[in-house]
């Protein structure tokens, strides 16, 4: 047989055979799964986790590992807020929050598709309320993701109301007197968010505290006053607040809503 049909021969007969296993098996080269890519394009965004009241970064530890295992870089502000002046607690989270955003900004902030993103828990919402309001440039950034506030006691709270009114709140410093429900309080100085933003409140009050409320309540902030204008999406949990920073639940809700910008899906 002459050389050439011999190899047009052969060329055919590996071609179908390539072409059968292709059709058989799918391609050689696999698709990666939705997880997979959700993963990778989650490498370049930054969570931002801000603990509440009397609370350290180690507070944030699980939900930063369970954000973490998603593949988001995660970084977790630590400040002072016992026996601190309000305005020195702000000042010293900001830097705090500014040393993120530069940590991130020199590695991604030149990549398509980076975010950061913000998550508060409690008193760490309205640190992050009062850092957006002061540099509205980051808001308008193609880089600027989503915001969670999580028991966030955004009208104020009514424990820290009965405290004050018995002398107990001041001993705590300015930071913890700052967070009552009066109209010069932190909570109600704060200028309504202009960006999108999402709100989980608890609902598993504890038994010594049920006293102080009217309305369904974490313990420590009632559902009522984590509520503000504007929100994008609103979901309440049976959790009790200082558990809301640590439940699996809660942070699997806050991972949902940095991807689907809702806490549950729609059909």
């Amino acid at each position: 047989m002459h050389h050439s049909v011999f190899m047009r021969r052969y060329l055919c007969l590996r071609y179908s055979l390539m072409l059968g296993m292709m059709t058989l098996f799918g391609c050689s080269q696999s698709e990666p799964s939705v997880e997979s890519a959700n993963e990778t394009s989650h490498q370049k965004q930054q969570v931002i986790l801000v603990h509440g009241l009397a609370r350290s970064a180690a507070s944030m530890e699980k939900m930063a590992q369970r954000i973490s295992l998603h593949g988001y870089q995660v970084c977790v502000v630590d400040y002072p807020t016992l026996g601190q002046d309000i305005e020195q607690t702000l000042q010293r989270s900001a830097l705090q929050i500014d040393h993120c955003v530069y940590q991130f900004d020199r590695q991604l902030s030149d990549r398509a598709g980076s975010k950061i993103h913000f998550v508060g828990h409690s008193l760490g919402g309205l640190v992050i309320r009062d850092y957006l309001a002061k540099k509205p440039a980051m808001t308008y950034s193609p880089h600027f993701g989503e915001v969670v506030f999580v028991g966030t006691p955004n009208q104020g709270s009514d424990v820290a109301d009965f405290f004050s009114s018995v002398w107990l709140l001041p001993l705590a410093g300015g930071t913890a007197a700052s967070l009552t429900t009066g109209p010069k309080s932190l909570p109600n100085r704060l200028p309504k968010p202009s960006y999108p933003f999402g709100v989980i409140a608890g609902t598993n009050s504890y038994p010594i505290l049920k006293h102080m409320f009217k309305e369904s309540n974490d313990g420590l902030v009632s559902v009522e006053s984590t509520q503000l204008e504007g929100m994008q999406d609103f979901i309440t949990v049976d959790v009790k607040h200082d558990r809301l920073r640590s439940d699996p639940q809660v942070t699997d809700l806050i991972l949902r809503y940095l991807s689907e910008q809702r806490f549950t899906l729609t059909l």
